[in-house]
Formats: structure tokens, sequence, C-alpha cells
């Protein structure tokens, strides 16, 4: 079934917890901390497939979880790694976050994989932590939560020619001529339901199997398309990306003048940037005219654009005439532009692409902190349970907060880590600038410890 847009939630994996051991050998009675790391969780990676051109495998799940990381255990042995969940999609799919609705990836080639959201880092065992003033460490870290992101994906296929018009125009039957599509065709209105991609070959109209371009069609359009009416709206944003558009005309339509103007008018209301792109104006299902109703339609439709003299094709695609010269145009306009990006591409790619293009959802420095008061609260005493009024101060920092969610608040060597962090990054001496006293509360990520000075 097709299924351009999807709304889902990825979850990257949790961090291993790190080990807490102590080497107990034969001959060794005080053996040394040799707890191991836990291992990093599971990323969520998208990779583009040109194989596939629509979303349906991701419509019917909503939540997808990448491989949590492996605890680390004794004899200094490290967690395995979580596996990475591989999302493959369309090449044309725009990755949206669905809560603020930002463009976060344009998928537009299978040379890159990006990391969407990262998995969490594994927690330090305790062999870690041994120092020249720690030589028997009785804590370790706990695995970090992985990276999260509600996202929307919507599909833009990637074509070089669009094909537009009118209900039963003719833009099914000329797409299973001119490619290898096979759309669904009836003399009715609305035959087409879905868009149609199909690879066009110059070899079957004399030229070489190594001349190729990529044409789509969409479902008919009708006069308010633009604001919701038939199907034709749901689909116009399959030809945004092309380089050129077809734009078919049924020529036994008594209005085939007025479709034409209708159509265009629907273009400009849905994408002004449409109308930029070199249209093909093709008349089609001239099978049924002689050559002197031909040029009487020619005429009339003149007399409103005079400057289309020379740009105007006719075609019937049921008796294949007059398409050699139509595809061979649209392959060269189709090279010309693809010339024209290739250029400006290299022109602005001076980085190098690396095996993996990583999204960062959180870009600011892991190293900063900030401290800010937020706000008083009365509390008991620890060791009198006298009540009395403590001011909270909350601290925010990348690195910080990922030391204190990987903190085991039952461990008390662990939580006195959390102290001696504070007085590394010199942030005793920023909350005291901001009035702290003993026993005030200092919330960092969610969790709050009292302030006992240095």
């Amino acid at each position: 079934m097709f299924c351009d847009e999807v709304e889902i939630k990825v979850v990257a994996g949790k961090g291993g917890n790190g080990c807490l051991a102590f080497r107990r050998e034969k001959f060794r009675p005080k053996g040394g901390p040799d707890g191991g790391d836990g291992g990093r969780g599971g990323n969520i990676v998208f990779l583009g497939d040109s194989n596939l051109n629509t979303l349906y495998e991701y419509n019917s799940k909503k939540e997808f979880n990448a491989t949590d990381g492996y605890n680390g255990s004794g004899n200094n042995r490290r967690g395995a790694t979580g596996e990475d969940l591989v999302m493959k999609v369309p090449l044309g799919s725009k990755i949206y976050d669905a809560e603020s609705g930002n463009l976060l990836v344009d998928v537009v080639s299978e040379d890159v994989s990006i990391i969407l959201v990262k998995g969490g880092r594994g927690g330090f065992g305790n062999a870690h932590f041994t120092s020249s003033t720690r030589q028997a460490p009785d804590f370790a870290e706990l695995g970090d939560a992985g990276e999260e992101l509600n996202i929307r994906i919507e599909l833009q296929l990637i074509a070089d020619v669009g094909i537009v018009g009118m209900p039963s125009a003719g833009k099914s039957t000329l797409i299973s001529v001119i490619s290898d599509a096979k759309p669904k065709i009836g003399d009715y209105p609305f035959t087409t339901l879905i868009p149609n991609l199909g690879v066009v070959s110059l070899e079957r109209f004399g030229g070489t199997n190594k001349e190729t371009f990529v044409v789509a069609d969409v479902p008919g359009l009708i006069e308010g398309a633009s604001e919701g009416k038939g199907l034709g709206i749901t689909f116009l944003k399959h030809i945004k990306r092309t380089a050129a558009l077809i734009h078919l005309i049924d020529v036994l339509q008594d209005d085939f003048v007025e479709n034409y103007e209708t159509i265009n008018q629907e273009l400009l209301k849905f994408d002004p940037k449409l109308l930029e792109r070199k249209q093909f104006v093709v008349f089609n299902k001239i099978e049924s005219l002689d050559e002197e109703l031909i040029g009487m339609k020619k005429e009339e439709f003149l007399e409103k654009y005079p400057f289309m003299k020379d740009k105007i094709y006719f075609i019937s695609a049921v008796a294949n005439m007059g398409l050699k010269s139509l595809v061979f145009d649209l392959y060269a306009e189709s090279v010309r532009i693809k010339d024209e990006q290739r250029a400006l591409q290299d022109e602005s790619n001076s980085e190098l692409i690396e095996d993996y293009k990583v999204y960062e959802p959180h870009l600011e420095d892991p190293k900063a902190n900030t401290v800010d008061l937020v706000g008083k609260r009365k509390v008991a005493d620890k060791f009198t349970g006298e009540i009395y009024q403590a001011t909270i101060f909350e601290i925010t920092g990348k690195r910080l907060e990922q030391i204190v969610r990987m903190t085991n608040f039952e461990n008390s060597s662990a939580l006195n880590r959390i102290y001696d962090v504070l007085k590394k990054m010199d942030l005793n001496k920023q909350l005291r600038k901001k009035g702290v006293q003993l026993g005030d509360i200092i919330r960092i990520a969610d969790k709050e410890i009292f302030y006992r000075g240095d």
C-alpha cells in the first residue's frame, strides 16, 4: 500500500550499567577493583533506499527502539554495544521534528547514513575510578538513557519529470508507454489513485540504455485542488522536486484551453515555485483528429497564448505518435538541470562525507553549566528534625546532568562523587555567588541533593 506520511517515535538504546566488582584470586585475597564498563546503546540510523517508494512499513507501528547496551562484568570485561536500528526510507523522505516542525534531515542520497538519535553512554565500572587517592572505589555508574525523538516523515518522490493534468488526460497511458511503469489505466476519471514512478530509457526511442530519466505522474487535478478538492492536492508534493513538468492536455475536450489555465492556477496556489519549472505543454489524443482539426486546435490555443507558438507538442500516447521528440527534449532538460545542480553542489561541498552523518539534537557546549535560583521550600533538618526554609538552586549542563542521571543515589560513595564533580567544575563558587547556604537544595536533572560546602 502507498503511504507518504507517518508520525513515529524513535528511541535509541540505553547504555549498559558499569560493574562493581573486585578480583577474587586464590593467592590475592585483597584483589583490586576490576568492574568493566557498560556498552553503548544502539543508535537509530536512517538510510535512503532507491528501491523503496512508500513509508507503509512505518504506518502500523508508532515506536521504534534500538537495542540497549549490555552491562559490564568482572575481570574488566566491557559490555557489548547495543545493535543499531537501521531504518530504510525512500529517497526523497523529509524527516521533521514533530513538536517544533523543524526539518531535521532530507534523505536524497544512498551514500550517507544518518544517526538521528544516539544511544546512551555505557556506565563506567568501578575499575575506571581507581586513582592514587581512591584505590578501592566501591561504586559504578548506571547506563545513560538513549536519546528519543518524535518525528514526522514526509515523502516527496524524487523524479526528473512530473506529469500534471486534468483527470482522464491520459497521464497513466503516457507513463506506461514511455517508461517501465505499469499503472492502472481506465476510461474514467481518477483512475490514478496514487503517484506512479517510471524510468524512461531512450533506448526504446533510438537512443542508448545509458540515457535515462525518471518520470512521475500524480492523480488528476481539478479546479479547487489546492483547497482540497479531488485527489491531486494530496500528492502534489511529489512533483516539487522535479526538474520539469509535462502539462498534459486532452485536446478532444471542448474546454481544453480553460483546463490549461485551471491547472496552472492550482499549481500557483499550491506552490508558486512550481510555475518556475519548465513546462512541456503536450496535446494528447491527436489520433482522433486530422491535420486540419489539429491546426484549428492549435490556433484556438495560440489566440490566448501566442508566446507558446513553438512550445507545443502533439502526441498520441495510446497510438505511440510524436513521443520521440518529446522524450529526447525531456532528457536534455533533465541533464541540464542535473549539471546545474551538480555544479552548485560542488561549490558548496567542501567537507568530506563521513560513513555516518550524525544529526545532533542538542548542540550546546557539554561543559557549559548555568546556576539559577528557582524557589524555596521548607524541609526538615536531617539530624535534628528541625524545620527550616531551604533555597532551591537548579544547575543545568549537558555533561553534569549526564553524570547525575548515571549515578546510583543509593550508593553513598557514588553520591560523594557528585559533590567532587561540583567542586571540580567550579560550581560551588557559582553557587556561593548566588547566596547558597549550608542545607540549601541543589537540583540537577530532576534529582536533588543538599549543599554541604567544599
